[in-house]
């Protein structure tokens, strides 16, 4: 199944390495988190291959795309970034910005700092960020992913982390975490993971005009449903839709029902 979306990648003028099935209709950017890559979505792209437009990227840093030119990166420099993406792409209408983990982040500063291209923001167990917290505990979470990738290589990380990433450790589920764990890089790794110690989604949030999805497994240990209940509470205009057995690739784990949701099928 891996193999049948090798043919959509392309490649920006910049550098930006991304899958595009190139469909007519709404437009869905599709932004990864911190250890995952383009190809996690492969269930969208072989299930809903004619019925709207989908783009993935492999964010900076990670697969073959360009990393960023900043060491220092705050969600703005990404969601600048998907402009980039965007314009080259020359797509005219609005999208609808899915963004799971510490792409949720990267998500809604898009929708804060351009809504007159978002449509709409769907948040996936979003990674709320660190950048409240102590300045010991952020350069702790930090240095912990790129530590670890320096210790464990591209598949070690997939070993320790899969079963984590997932509540339906199937041997496809699992491949799938191999083949995008094979694209992280330490450049890319070493920047998403200063944006997650430094940079807090409340930044965000509070400027959103538009009722958000947030939608979450019920299984995920790494961004817990106690902390989506959190979130709807400082934000109301959040609609939170539970994913039952699924765990923090909840689009991977549940794939028909979180595509209900997301896709309106």
């Amino acid at each position: 199944m891996l193999d049948q979306i090798e043919s959509l990648y392309r490649q920006t003028a910049t550098g930006l390495s991304y899958i595009d099935n190139q469909a007519e209709g709404d437009v869905y950017v599709l932004l990864h988190g911190i250890s995952s890559g383009a190809k996690s979505w492969v269930k969208q792209f072989l299930t809903l291959s004619e019925s709207c437009r989908l783009i993935a990227w492999d964010a900076p840093g990670y697969g073959e795309s360009t990393a960023l030119l900043t060491e220092t990166p705050m969600a703005t420099d990404y969601a600048q970034q998907i402009k980039q993406w965007i314009d080259e792409l020359t797509i005219q209408t609005p999208v609808t910005v899915v963004g799971h983990s510490l792409g949720a982040m990267m998500g809604a500063a898009f929708a804060q700092l351009y809504p007159e291209q978002t449509k709409k923001l769907i948040l996936i167990n979003p990674a709320q960020g660190y950048g409240n917290h102590t300045d010991i505990e952020k350069e702790r979470i930090s240095r912990m992913r790129p530590e670890l990738l320096e210790r464990l290589g591209t598949a070690g990380m997939a070993r320790e982390r899969g079963p984590h990433l997932l509540a339906q450790t199937t041997p496809f589920n699992l491949e799938v975490v191999k083949a995008v764990s094979s694209g992280l890089t330490m450049h890319g790794v070493t920047q998403a993971s200063y944006l997650l110690a430094y940079d807090t989604i409340d930044r965000y949030l509070p400027a959103s005009s538009t009722d958000t999805l947030l939608c979450y497994g019920e299984k995920d240990t790494i961004t817990p449903p106690k902390g989506m209940f959190d979130l709807k509470k400082k934000y109301p205009n959040l609609c939170l839709v539970s994913l039952p057995k699924a765990g923090h690739l909840a689009y991977l784990d549940q794939p028909e029902l979180f595509n209900q949701h997301v896709f309106q099928l």
